[in-house]
């Protein structure tokens, strides 16, 4: 787990200043609407990518801009960005 994360940020470090690296989550991560992991802040998404480095860092959460699928760009209801555990990102699979 460290190793993958002490990768991604290296490899973050890497990507020039104003781009990112979008990266798949493994099914079964979860993402809150803000930095603390309650039942009712829980984001019921769908299949979502996340671009890495992440947005910000609070209390242990890392929020990330969340990408949709194609099918489900177009729905206004699904957030832009989404919190979950910055220990999480080991969860991360490069495209």
């Amino acid at each position: 787990m460290r190793r993958f994360f002490t990768a991604g940020l290296l490899l973050s470090t890497l990507i020039p200043a104003g781009q990112a690296a979008v990266f798949t989550v493994k099914p079964g991560t979860q993402f809150y609407s803000k930095p603390q992991a309650k039942p009712e802040l829980l984001l019921q998404l769908p299949e979502v990518r996340v671009h890495v480095p992440p947005i910000k860092d609070a209390a242990g959460f890392c929020q990330f801009k969340l990408i949709y699928k194609i099918a489900d760009r177009d729905n206004p209801e699904l957030p832009e960005t989404g919190w979950t555990r910055c220990i999480s990102t080991d969860q991360l699979v490069p495209n």
